[in-house]
């Protein structure tokens, strides 16, 4: 398992503050403004988007085009249905955008009383909350705003 920067800064975000103590405690942090958006997927998983997330069933990072590594989810795929690194997800500005990672079943995006979409490989799509990702084997994700 990895741990990020970013998460040791939240950990710490947690621990008590020692501002009555002779010797001072850690340091404060800034304190970050809440992400406007996460992801919540039908295994109950619930991802923040403070960076690209990758989904498949055995996600992996074959390229780093800019410094930040991306979140690595691992999603179940009992039938094989789901590529091992099947999607990415991010924040562009304000929008969440999905790419196929030229997946083998592909990702379908579905909208209550329209069709189902299907989204041509490697091309980003944005996704809004009423809509639901389908990855295949029965897993699937919504975005929800949180600011």
């Amino acid at each position: 398992m990895t741990i990020l920067s970013s998460d040791l800064a939240r950990l710490r975000d947690r621990l008590p503050a020692w501002t009555h103590d002779a010797v001072p405690g850690p340091f404060p942090t800034p304190q970050a403004a809440p992400l406007p958006a996460r992801i919540v997927l039908s295994t109950g998983l619930v991802v923040d988007l403070d960076r690209a997330v990758l989904l498949g069933r055995a996600p992996q990072v074959s390229r780093v085009t800019n410094r930040e590594l991306p979140r690595l989810v691992t999603v179940p795929s009992p039938n094989q249905d789901i590529s091992r690194t099947h999607a990415e997800v991010r924040l562009e500005g304000d929008h969440v955008v999905v790419t196929d990672l030229d997946s083998t079943n592909g990702v379908h995006v579905s909208r209550p009383g329209e069709g189902v979409r299907r989204l041509h490989a490697g091309e980003p799509s944005v996704v809004g909350t009423d809509e639901v990702v389908d990855l295949g084997d029965g897993v699937t994700f919504t975005v929800e705003r949180t600011a």
